[in-house]
């Protein structure tokens, strides 16, 4: 049973999309139903999508993507959400770019870089949001992974009353979670358009997003502590010694586990990036890390750099505590 979400005039909406087109693929509805609310809203896109090679290939027929190439495609796709965000009923004014790195934002988190995290808790700060919308940990994408624990690490450190919280996928878990924004045929019409006016994207993959403008966005509602999920396929375990204790459920996982490596992002700022070595268990794997410390934090394992085919196959775990 899912609850419908319904803002008020008085709620401030803060939506975090890591890439131009989130906004309008996850949020479009949302959007709307806020701004016909009264409510205030604003939209911070992470990067601008500018490490997006296969659309840029096929629409400007060149093979080799240099770094004005790239840039030039990072400017259109921003033209791009502002035009979608016109769209959705959002002025130029409440919509910004933060401009980083397309694919690289799991890099900024496991190199600790402390000014985005600044950027993320200055707009909490100033903007003071009700309810904050941002990427689920369970997203296979990972910039949005990423994201989902920027956004956590900027909320530890922010000073504004806490925020309703909910998350999105938009890779890998559609029919997300217990809260959803039932939608009008003209709102599903606008949401339609919206998508639509990302048209780099339109080219390779208009079936798989224009599918997001149905008759309800789904999100799931996010505790105000990060909560472990009891379907992924690792469980992970600090003790009081600092040892990190990852299993994992072979079965659950269901692919080949070659070439892989473990990332550990620790609250207190301690980041390990590690190859995956193995010990057999029964129907699981066992690996243990010496981390040097018993912070709280989350843990992955996923190639250490992006394939072509970008996405992790399965997101971030939350670490618990012994």
């Amino acid at each position: 049973m899912s609850t419908a979400l319904a803002p008020l005039d008085s709620d401030r909406l803060l939506i975090l999309a890591p890439h131009p087109d989130d906004e309008s693929i996850a949020t479009g509805g949302l959007i709307q139903v806020a701004c016909a609310a009264g409510a205030a809203v604003r939209v911070l896109v992470l990067t601008d999508g500018d490490n997006n090679p296969w659309p840029q290939r096929w629409i400007e027929k060149r093979w080799r993507i240099d770094t004005a190439a790239r840039a030039r495609w990072g400017a259109r796709r921003r033209d791009e959400a502002r035009t979608a965000m016109r769209i959705l009923g959002l002025g130029d004014e409440e919509a910004g770019f933060l401009g980083l790195p397309d694919l690289g934002l799991t890099d900024l988190l496991m190199r600790g870089d402390q000014a985005v995290i600044q950027l993320l808790r200055a707009t909490l700060d100033e903007f003071k949001p009700t309810l904050l919308v941002f990427p689920a940990l369970s997203d296979r994408h990972p910039d949005h992974s990423a994201a989902y624990i920027l956004a956590r690490l900027a909320l530890d450190r922010a000073t504004l009353p806490p925020p309703r919280l909910l998350g999105f996928a938009v890779h890998g878990e559609r029919s997300i979670g217990d809260t959803r924004v039932v939608l009008s045929a003209a709102q599903r019409e606008t949401k339609r358009a919206a998508i639509l006016a990302h048209d780099s994207q339109m080219r390779l993959s208009s079936s798989r997003f224009l599918a997001y403008a149905g008759e309800r966005e789904n999100y799931r509602a996010l505790p105000q502590a990060p909560a472990v999920d009891a379907e992924h396929p690792l469980r992970a375990v600090m003790d009081d010694a600092g040892r990190l204790r990852v299993q994992i459920d072979f079965k659950r996982w269901r692919g080949s586990m070659r070439d892989l490596a473990v990332f550990v992002a620790l609250h207190d700022g301690t980041r390990l990036l590690q190859p995956l070595r193995l010990s057999p268990n029964g129907d699981a794997y066992n690996v243990t890390i010496e981390c040097g410390t018993a912070a709280a934090g989350y843990v992955k394992i996923a190639l250490p750099q992006p394939g072509w085919r970008v996405f992790d196959r399965h997101g971030w775990q939350v670490i618990e505590r012994t």
